[in-house]
């Protein structure tokens, strides 16, 4: 923890104690909150930020992501609580978590557990039912059937119940440290196309598989699911 955050931690015990019934202990806190403020040019956007940070997760490419990848993301973060970033890196790119801890690390650790899976069950699809297709429709069935694995695996997961006022300290801790964002253009390879049979098939196959998607802790955590089998 650096000096500043330090900072900020003191001067939001402070608006905590402002909260107190005993009136002088309230008054006293704030005004301590209010010159500390002053003094170190604080913002309120800063002040609300507090508590916010980001979790990383290795993304599967390194620039525009596939539709289903980032539907797998934002549904994720969406579940979460948090804010979805996409970072373009160089030799690496990452998803990232913008919301309260452990929240925001759980839904990073459940986009890697979950996407691996994805690509797993992909590959096997491509191998047992794609061999003999040209490339570009090979792909493409690829794409619906990992699109059907996504949406049937998040279908499961329960979501969390947000933190009061986590929205307000998102948004403020991405205007503080995200400005100019762009909205993401994903890759999708079916858009707008009439989806044949065989394209429906993939699609279903998808649905089918995703239902044997499983979350589990962490490594030595032992086996039972986490965050799986919600209503």
């Amino acid at each position: 923890m650096d000096d500043r955050d330090s900072l900020l931690g003191k001067i939001r015990k402070c608006m905590e104690l402002a909260k107190s019934a005993n009136e002088h202990e309230a008054a006293a806190a704030l005004r301590q909150a209010t010159k500390l403020m002053e003094m170190y040019q604080v913002s309120h956007a800063e002040l609300l930020s507090i508590g916010v940070s980001e979790a990383c997760a290795k993304a599967g490419v390194i620039s525009r992501p596939s539709a289903w990848e980032n539907y797998l993301a934002g549904f994720i973060g969406h579940l979460f609580g948090c804010r979805v970033l996409f970072s373009e890196g160089f030799s690496r790119s990452s998803w990232v978590f913008v919301g309260l801890p452990p929240a925001n690390e759980v839904a990073a650790y459940s986009y890697e557990v979950l996407y691996r899976q994805a690509k797993k069950a992909r590959q096997e699809f491509i191998t047992q039912h794609l061999k003999r297709f040209k490339k570009a429709n090979k792909v493409r069935r690829a794409d619906l059937f990992s699109q059907g694995w996504v949406e049937s695996a998040c279908r499961s997961i329960a979501p969390i119940s947000p933190v009061e006022g986590s929205g307000d300290a998102i948004k403020a801790y991405l205007d503080l440290k995200h400005t100019g964002l762009e909205k993401l253009e994903s890759v999708d390879r079916n858009k707008g196309r009439s989806l044949s049979h065989k394209d429906q098939m993939a699609l279903g196959a998808g649905l089918s598989a995703g239902r044997n998607a499983q979350l589990n802790k962490g490594v030595g955590a032992g086996p039972a699911p986490l965050m799986l089998g919600g209503s």
